[in-house]
């Protein structure tokens, strides 16, 4: 595996991600990982407290469209996050941490669509108010941890 990732490392793109000058590479690809994030986790929390009660005028059938939102969310920060992988492949603790919490995150999102939008269903029931709180345990430990990355 350690010969992967020095590959990887030392391919062009990954050199062109961290070493270059231009705006395009390294500024670009981490503002948009971090737009990516603030669409997927902004959405999902939005679908999340309502379905624990928040904004109960709001119909659940309402909020189907909050789930393409966050799967471009979602698509944007893998592409995103395999380039800045690529310029520095570290597989620390807390990168670990982060890919088990978006892993875990994702899987919640796919559960509370299941739950609450395919299943047609007008009330939340218990096994939705739970993925909605897991869900927003999944993505506050995301978020912290990639946070952390930077300065562990």
């Amino acid at each position: 595996m350690n010969e992967l990732f020095a590959a990887l490392h030392d391919s062009a793109l990954a050199t062109w991600v961290r070493e270059s000058s231009s705006l395009w590479a390294y500024p670009m690809i981490i503002t948009m990982h971090t737009f990516g994030l603030a669409v997927l986790v902004g959405a999902s929390t939005a679908v999340d407290l309502r379905v624990l009660g928040v904004g109960r005028r709001i119909p659940l059938t309402s909020l189907q469209g909050f789930f393409s939102v966050m799967w471009a969310g979602f698509w944007l920060n893998a592409i995103t996050g395999v380039l800045l992988f690529a310029a520095d492949p570290r597989t620390t603790w807390v990168f670990m941490i982060k890919l088990l919490a978006v892993a875990a995150g994702v899987i919640l999102v796919v559960r509370t669509r299941r739950a609450v939008i395919d299943g047609g269903a007008a009330t939340t029931t218990p096994a939705a108010k739970t993925y909605a709180v897991l869900s927003l345990i999944a993505w506050i430990v995301a978020t912290t941890t990639g946070r952390l990355m930077a300065y562990l």
